[in-house]
């Protein structure tokens, strides 16, 4: 049984922050946290609702979630943070089909209620989806930060902290779309969509428990904006201070250039 080293921790406002050696002990560190919630919540409720992000950077996360005991699946509800707008299910790109392939397909877990980027009226969609998050109450919420600082779908330039919405549409700026080609789903920028749905910061600073998983040196000025920068919808995840309980989990990368 390999241990883990502990991890360097400090708090910035409401947020509190872990640096790991690699970003597969920060993974395995959050997938462990996230499963006591889930288990505390089943006895509490007898039910648990998750949202989860779609990103190359939870993938230690989610491999880990799906390996820990306990979990009893068939009782979990879960939904992800956005989709690319017009984008079928089994598409490589695919948020749905990432969910599909890093956790769904191996739990048996009860409902994956799946945002339709490809669906005939997309403001319906948004609304259709936003009631279904209503209904489930959701626990907890995983989350990464992009390299303009965006959570889910939600870019600089369209973000409102004052939001009244919970899931809209939104129009994807450059930054964002190169990142996807950075993250590699997708070969040049020119085919990266450029609209999205996306869940909203309102909604996530609405969850109780949010878990944040960050990693590699492209991502460390957007931390360091997140963590040390104004609270500011010019950077949405700083907004994660003003989270009850939020956790950020970073690698040394990811953290170079706080400063510690």
């Amino acid at each position: 049984m390999e241990c883990m080293a502990a991890p360097r921790t400090f708090a910035c406002d409401r947020l509190e922050v872990r640096i790991y050696p690699n970003r597969e002990e920060a993974g395995a560190a959050g997938a462990a946290v996230a499963a006591g919630i889930i288990r505390e919540s089943m006895v509490r409720d007898g039910r648990v609702a998750v949202v989860l992000a779609s990103a190359v950077s939870q993938d230690p996360f989610l491999a880990s979630l799906r390996a820990q005991k306990g979990i009893d699946w068939p009782r979990v509800t879960a939904f992800h943070l956005d989709e690319y707008a017009g984008m079928s299910a089994t598409h490589p790109a695919s948020f749905r089909r990432f969910q599909h392939e890093r956790l769904i397909d191996h739990v048996p877990i009860g409902t994956f209620h799946e945002l339709e980027g490809d669906a005939a009226d997309l403001g319906a969609e948004c609304t259709r989806y936003a009631a279904l998050l209503r209904d489930a109450r959701p626990n907890l919420v995983a989350l990464g930060i992009g390299e303009n600082g965006h959570l889910a779908f939600i870019d600089p330039p369209v973000c409102d902290f004052q939001d009244p919405l919970d899931v809209r549409q939104v129009e994807l700026d450059e930054i964002c779309r190169r990142q996807q080609v950075h993250d590699g789903a997708f070969a040049r920028v020119e085919d990266v969509p450029t609209r999205a749905l996306s869940l909203t910061v309102p909604f996530f600073l609405r969850v109780p428990r949010a878990l944040v998983f960050v990693n590699g040196a492209n991502k460390a000025a957007a931390v360091k904006a997140a963590v040390e920068g104004p609270i500011s919808e010019q950077c949405p995840a700083s907004a994660l201070r003003r989270h009850p309980a939020p956790t950020l989990f970073l690698d040394p990368a990811a953290a170079s250039r706080l400063a510690l």
